[in-house]
């Protein structure tokens, strides 16, 4: 029991931040095919048409700060009915972030709340940078995915998680739709390297 326990805890240290020794669960990730998909300019119908659907929705501040812990609220879940995947949900949030950064700055979108001046910012740290894909979008969607593959019970619970985060940063006005699409869009196509190179446990 000694020698397993060992084993898990070795394996738990495999599951660190992106800078360590570690190998990035995508690091031979494609991402090439997705720097040809830029957004709406800022100055075209379609964000347009989005700035106004954001200003239809009201903003709960409470809500968007629940929401804005992605792995927070995952595992609090998970937790909830004796699973434990804390590890798993934070490497998955910590290995895909070099990439939610390196598309964000290379098409540079500014965030609705810094386009139009009516709308108002929950000035959350998280709203640093630019918007296009949404980071949230992408993470959330990621580790939905993954643990829907894992636990298909608990798929449309997990659902709900994924899509309130979602919500929240069109409420608090940091993500045009256009900028959710591409992030789910990229979870997608990162949820299908991970099954293709059996990454996902």
């Amino acid at each position: 029991m000694l020698l397993n326990e060992e084993i898990n805890r070795i394996k738990n240290l495999m599951y660190l931040p992106e800078g360590k020794k570690i190998k990035n669960l995508f690091k031979d990730f494609d991402l090439s095919q997705f720097k040809n998909n830029p957004p709406p300019t800022d100055n075209s119908e379609e964000t347009k048409k989005e700035i106004k659907y954001l200003k239809s929705i009201d903003l709960k501040k409470r809500f968007v700060q629940e929401k804005d812990d992605i792995d927070g609220n995952f595992i609090k879940f998970l937790k909830s009915k004796d699973i434990n995947e804390d590890n798993l949900v934070r490497k998955l949030g910590d290995d895909v972030r070099y990439i939610i950064v390196e598309l964000k700055n290379h098409y540079k979108r500014p965030r609705p709340f810094r386009v139009d001046p009516k709308l108002t910012d929950p000035m959350l740290k998280s709203m640093d940078g630019f918007a296009y894909p949404s980071g949230h979008s992408t993470q959330s969607n990621l580790i939905y995915l993954v643990l829907s593959y894992k636990y298909p019970k608990h798929k449309k619970e997990l659902k709900k998680i994924k899509d309130d985060i979602v919500y929240s940063r069109q409420m608090a006005k940091a993500h045009y739709p256009s900028d959710i699409k591409f992030g789910e869009k990229l979870a997608k196509s990162l949820f299908n390297y991970l099954k293709d190179n059996d990454l996902t446990h």
